[in-house]
C-alpha cells in the first residue's frame, strides 16, 4: 500500500497544474472583489464593481459539471497579467487566464443566423449588491454588439435571471460560482436573438420556472410547449411570484404587425436598486466598446485601407460615396499608420453605426465621429426599433407603455445591448420616446429646444436613417408595420 501511495503521488506531481485544478471539488471563492470602481455616472446610481476571477489550485474549475468562474478570460493560455484602462470612471483589471470551454453551436435564426456560430466568450460583471450581468458577443459578418443576461439575488437567496445567453460551460460555471440557485428564468422579448437560448438554458437549470412574453413562435404562432419549454406567459394585471421585489410593465400592442408579429416586450423595475431592466426598447451607446467585444476585430474595422466593408461601399458606390471612400483609402495607404487607440475608436464608432442603422451614409462610414456623436452618450430608442417596429401602427401603444415606465422611480437603466447600467430617469425615458410623438419627425430639428448645456431632443441624422426610412415606407405600403 505504501508503494501504491508513492506511485499515486508521483502521478499527481507530474500532472499539469491546470488538470490538477480540474480534479478538485468546487469551492466557494472569497467574497472580496478584485476591483471596485465608481459608477459611470455619479449620484444615486451608486457604486459599480467589476469582478475578475482567476482559476487557482484548490479553486473551482469546470469538469463533468463542477462549478467555476473565469470571467474576462482570454483566448490565450498565459499567466501574464494585464492591466486595463479607465473608462467612464470605472477601472477594470484584466487577468489573462486559461480559457474554459466556450463552445456553443448556433446556426438558427431568421432570416439569417447571428454568430458566433461555434464559440461564445462570457464576461461577468457585478453591478450592485446581489446584481450581476453576463455578456456575450453576437455578430453578423464582422459587425458585433454585446448581448446581456442579468441575474438578481432575491430575498429568499435565489436568482432571478433575465434574458438568458448561450449556456456555455464558461457561462454556467460563472453562474454556479455565485452559489445561488436559479429560481426564475424570464424572457423579456420575443426577438429571436434572446429567445433561442431559453430552452437550452432552462435544461441546465431544470428546477427553475420559466416565464415568457406573449408569442413564443413567429411567424407560426406555436405554443412554447411545442418546443419542449413549459413556460408561464407574463400578463398585465397578474402578479408574478417576484412582484414584491421586481415590478413589471408589459408592452402588448392591440394590433399585430405583419404575419402576426406581436412586438411584445416586458420591462421590469428592481425596487431596491431602482433599476429599469429592458431588452430592446432603449439603448445607451458608450464612448468605449463593451469589454466582451474583440478589440483586434474592432481595430481591423477601424482601418480604411484593407477593409472589406469600405471596399464593398466603394465597389457598389453606396449612395454616391465611392469616390470619397477611394480617396480615404489612398490617403491612409500613403500616410503614417494610425495608432491602435485611433483604430479602436474608429472601429467601435463604425461598428455602432452599422449595427444601429444597418446602412448609414457612406460618408459616415468613412469618418464616423459626427454621426456617432449624434447617438452616443444618451438614452435613445434604437433606430431599427423606431423605424421598423415602433414607428408604425403600434406607435400609440408604445408611447403609452413608455409613459407607464415613467411612473417608476427609475434611477438607472439596464438594457439588453450596449452600455448598462447607466444613470437614467423618467426624464430620459420621455426624451427618448419623444420621437414617437404625434407630428414628430425624428430626422427634423424640433420647433423649440433649449440650448446646450440643457439636454437635447433625440434626433437621427436623415442621411444615416435613409435606408431604414426606405424600408419602413415599403413595409407600410404592404401594411406590415
Amino acid at each position: 500500500s505504501c508503494r501504491l501511495a508513492q506511485r499515486r503521488a508521483r502521478r499527481g506531481a507530474s500532472r499539469p497544474m491546470a488538470l490538477q485544478a480540474t480534479m478538485l471539488p468546487p469551492q466557494r471563492p472569497s467574497a472580496a472583489p478584485a476591483i471596485a470602481g465608481a459608477s459611470p455616472c455619479s449620484g444615486s446610481c451608486g457604486a459599480r464593481s467589476s469582478r475578475e476571477w482567476t482559476p487557482r489550485v484548490g479553486g473551482p474549475m469546470s469538469i463533468a459539471g463542477l462549478g467555476l468562474v473565469c470571467g474576462f478570460s482570454t483566448r490565450r493560455s498565459t499567466g501574464a497579467r494585464r492591466t486595463g484602462s479607465r473608462a467612464r470612471g470605472l477601472k477594470v483589471v484584466r487577468n489573462a487566464t486559461e480559457s474554459l470551454d466556450r463552445s456553443y453551436l448556433n446556426f438558427t435564426g431568421f432570416p439569417f443566423p447571428l454568430g458566433p456560430v461555434f464559440a461564445r466568450r462570457t464576461v461577468r460583471t457585478q453591478i450592485g449588491d446581489g446584481m450581476w450581468t453576463f455578456e456575450q458577443e453576437q455578430k453578423l459578418a464582422n459587425i458585433a454588439v454585446n448581448v446581456r443576461m442579468t441575474a438578481i439575488k432575491l430575498e429568499d437567496g435565489s436568482l432571478w435571471v433575465h434574458n438568458p445567453v448561450a449556456p456555455t460551460e464558461e457561462c454556467n460555471a460563472q453562474l454556479r460560482e455565485l452559489g445561488l440557485p436559479v429560481k426564475y428564468i424570464v424572457l423579456g422579448s420575443a426577438q429571436y436573438e434572446h429567445k433561442i437560448f431559453v430552452a437550452p438554458f432552462a435544461r441546465r437549470w431544470p428546477d427553475a420556472k420559466v416565464y415568457t412574453v406573449q408569442q413564443w413562435s413567429w411567424p407560426l404562432d406555436l405554443p412554447s410547449a411545442f418546443y419542449g419549454i413549459f413556460a408561464t406567459e407574463l400578463k398585465d394585471g397578474e402578479d408574478a411570484p417576484w412582484s414584491p421585489e421586481i415590478d413589471k410593465q408589459l408592452l402588448c400592442p392591440k394590433d399585430r404587425l405583419g404575419l402576426g408579429y406581436s412586438a411584445s416586450e416586458c420591462a421590469f423595475f428592481h425596487r431596491r436598486s431602482k433599476t429599469l431592466i429592458c431588452t430592446d426598447a432603449l439603448v445607451y451607446v458608450p464612448e468605449d466598446p463593451p469589454a466582451v467585444l474583440d478589440k483586434d476585430e474592432l481595430k481591423g474595422l477601424g482601418r480604411t485601407a484593407n477593409n472589406f466593408i469600405l471596399d464593398l461601399v466603394a465597389f457598389v458606390n453606396w449612395r454616391g460615396s465611392g469616390d470619397v471612400v477611394r480617396k480615404a483609402i489612398a490617403e491612409e495607404s500613403g500616410g503614417p499608420s494610425p495608432s491602435d487607440a485611433a483604430l479602436l475608436r474608429k472601429g467601435w464608432q463604425r461598428d455602432a453605426l452599422l449595427s444601429l442603422y444597418f446602412g448609414p451614409d457612406g460618408g459616415s462610414i468613412v469618418e464616423p465621429s459626427q454621426a456617432f456623436r449624434s447617438i452616443a452618450g444618451r438614452w435613445i430608442v434604437g433606430p431599427v426599433c423606431y423605424s421598423l417596429v415602433y414607428g408604425g401602427k403600434i406607435r400609440e401603444d408604445v408611447k403609452e407603455w413608455s409613459e407607464r415606465l415613467c411612473e417608476w422611480d427609475v434611477q438607472q437603466i439596464l438594457p439588453g445591448h450596449f452600455a448598462g447600467p447607466v444613470c437614467g430617469t423618467a426624464d430620459d425615458i420621455q426624451r427618448a420616446f419623444e420621437v414617437l410623438g404625434e407630428n414628430v419627425e425624428a430626422t427634423e430639428p424640433p420647433d423649440f429646444a433649449l440650448p446646450w448645456p440643457f439636454p437635447q431632443p433625440v434626433r437621427y441624422p436623415a442621411e444615416d436613417l435613409k435606408l431604414l426610412t426606405d424600408i419602413r415606407g415599403a413595409l407600410r405600403a404592404l401594411n406590415v408595420i
